[in-house]
């Protein structure tokens, strides 16, 4: 019985989240190589807004879990934003050091590459067991940029959503 009803909040949040998150962006829905959502961001601070933490950080490892690829990012940045999990469920706070699991469906595409430093938007997962504490990019692949010096360019650019193609990463050594 508590199963049961503990699914039935977990829906319910799913679903106001999903109403909430749809006056963060365009309100259009895209159906392409990285996969299927309900959201197309057209801001970074609706982008922002979804995700419970910024972070900047290299790939470091990586395994699978089923169909899933599992990157672990070695936090060097935790940037915050105005308005950053407005709509977003609660989450602990991610910090510079600590190390983060980014979980990446198959749809997900570009997947992640170890080596590679990123900026990346995070949402928790939600899912169950050792996956709780896993990350998902927001919008499956919208949330994520690739550092390149002082500058973050898009990991994908035919995902729909209207994002700068490149963003300055503030204080960073020169």
């Amino acid at each position: 019985m508590a199963g049961s009803r503990r699914k039935s909040a977990v829906a319910a949040v799913l679903v106001s989240l999903a109403l909430l998150a749809s006056g963060c962006a365009s309100g259009s829905s895209v159906d392409d190589a990285s996969g299927s959502r309900a959201v197309l961001y057209d801001s970074i601070e609706g982008l922002a807004s979804d995700s419970t933490a910024i972070v900047i950080g290299t790939v470091t490892e990586q395994r699978t879990d089923g169909d899933a690829t599992i990157s672990t990012i070695e936090v060097s940045n935790a940037p915050w934003s105005p308005g950053l999990g407005s709509t977003a469920p609660e989450a602990e706070l991610v910090v510079v050091g600590d190390l983060v699991d980014v979980r990446q469906d198959p749809a997900s595409r570009p997947l992640l590459e170890v080596g590679t430093e990123y900026a990346l938007w995070l949402t928790p997962t939600m899912l169950p067991d050792d996956a709780a504490s896993q990350f998902f990019i927001t919008g499956s692949n919208a949330g994520m940029y690739v550092v390149d010096g002082d500058i973050a360019r898009r990991g994908a650019t035919d995902t729909g959503d209207d994002l700068p193609d490149t963003i300055a990463i503030e204080g960073r050594p020169s």
